[in-house]
This record gives C-alpha cells, sequence and structure tokens, in this order.
C-alpha cells in the first residue's frame, strides 16, 4: 500500500488522540532501529506513540480493555524483498505467519487481540539497508531519508508541525 495515500487517509478519517504509534526495533542493529528512531521524531506530537521499551506488552493490554475506536500502527523494518528505504504499509493479513518473527511477541499476534477489541491495525515497514550490530545506534544513510520523508509526509499532512 501506498506510504503517502495510507496515512493522508489516516489523517482523515482519524484524530490524532486515537492513533496510536508502537515502534519496534534494535537500535544496535542499524536499520532494525527504525521504529524506535521514528517515534523519537513525532513523540512530542502524537501522546500515543510508544516503543517497545515502554512496556508494550501493558500497552497492548490497556488497549484492548479499552472499548473506544482506533488505530494502532507498528512501524519496524521488515525484509519484502524491495529496495533498501522502501516503505511500505502492510495489514493484518499480508503480514508473514505468527511463528516468522524476531519480537519476543510476534507482531501478528499483537494485531489479532487489537482487532477482536474493536482496533485497526498496520504496520508500515522499511525494507533495511543493514542489519549489522553496531556498537552506538546509526541508521544507514537511505533509511535516514526516508525516516525524514516519512515526517515530511506527515507534517504535509498538518500533523508535525
Amino acid at each position: 500500500m501506498e506510504i503517502d495515500s495510507f496515512l493522508k487517509n489516516v489523517f482523515r478519517r482519524y484524530q490524532k488522540k486515537e492513533i496510536t504509534f508502537i515502534g519496534l526495533g534494535n537500535p544496535f542493529r542499524s536499520d532494525d532501529g527504525f521504529g524506535l528512531e521514528f517515534i523519537k521524531k513525532i513523540k512530542g506530537k502524537f501522546i500515543n506513540s510508544f516503543t517497545e521499551f515502554d512496556n508494550v506488552d501493558e500497552i497492548i493490554l490497556n488497549l484492548c480493555n479499552d472499548k473506544s475506536h482506533g488505530l494502532v500502527i507498528f512501524v519496524d523494518s521488515s525484509d519484502f524483498n524491495e529496495k533498501p528505504g522502501i516503505v511500505n504499509v502492510f495489514p493484518y493479513h499480508e503480514i508473514e505467519d505468527i511463528g516468522k518473527h524476531f519480537h519476543k511477541i510476534p507482531i501478528k499476534l499483537y494485531m489479532k487481540l487489537l482487532q477482536k477489541a474493536n482496533k485497526h491495525t498496520f504496520l508500515i515497514a522499511i525494507q533495511p539497508e543493514s542489519l549489522d550490530e553496531i556498537n552506538e545506534p546509526k541508521l544507514s544513510n537511505v533509511v535516514s531519508k526516508s525516516l525524514t520523508r516519512l515526517c515530511i509526509i506527515i507534517k504535509d499532512n498538518g500533523v508535525l508541525t
């Protein structure tokens, strides 16, 4: 799904308080830190923005207990056979089987629980260039540029200033 049109539709359909962003990744595996860096950039503008270091399990349970309508967008790096830096949006049914994951609890399982609680769920994923272990958190240049572009898209939709 095209990221530009997806975000335009999201911000047309939902108020900011109805949108939850959850960034996933390992900052010490280069581009795997994409979701975490994304949250750093939007945290001041979206009150409901978290990383997996904010106790995602508890956040998911709280969202499941809140029966109001809403949207939960996971942000992570993922190999979906594109050029590095390409950002795509994936609904639940396009994410690989629950058994194929690198997180303690698979994103697809979180999504299934949230959908049962009346939440819409998506994954914004970037194709990484490198997942090499490094001594300090640093995205590759191509992924860093895509992160900047993603924030510009959000800003152009009147959400970030």
